[in-house]
């Protein structure tokens, strides 16, 4: 028996997010994280998300992030978070996940959400 961390299920999607280096806990069945916005207008800004942390990690991926405080995307698909009226949820499920099932491959999902918001959030 080892003491590595499992890599599958919720435990398996916290332990990939924190080797990632972010500080994510767990928090009503989601990851909850600090993430700075790399790409697009709101780049440099620092915002929270949260992944819901599906059950068959990385076979599934989480269906979109939640994300607070709220910025609107203009392809739309914007629905009420579960987290509370400060979040929104993208429903933007990663396109290709059977390609790339990693935290890395998610980030760089959401990377491309951010880079969407061309001309500015749309909240």
């Amino acid at each position: 028996m080892t003491g590595t961390m499992p890599e599958v299920g919720p435990a398996g999607m916290l332990a990939g997010l924190r080797r990632a280096g972010y500080t994510a806990e767990e928090s009503g069945g989601f990851a909850v994280f600090d993430y700075s916005i790399e790409v697009g207008p709101c780049a440099g800004q620092t915002i929270k998300v949260a992944l819901e942390l599906v059950p068959d990690w990385p076979l599934s991926a989480p269906h979109g992030p939640h994300l607070t405080p709220r910025l609107g995307h203009p392809h739309g698909a914007i629905h009420a978070s579960p987290l509370g009226q400060e979040w929104e949820h993208w429903s933007r499920p990663p396109q290709n996940w059977a390609a790339d099932r990693t935290v890395r491959g998610y980030l760089r999902h959401l990377r491309t959400l951010f880079a969407q918001l061309e001309n500015g959030p749309s909240a």
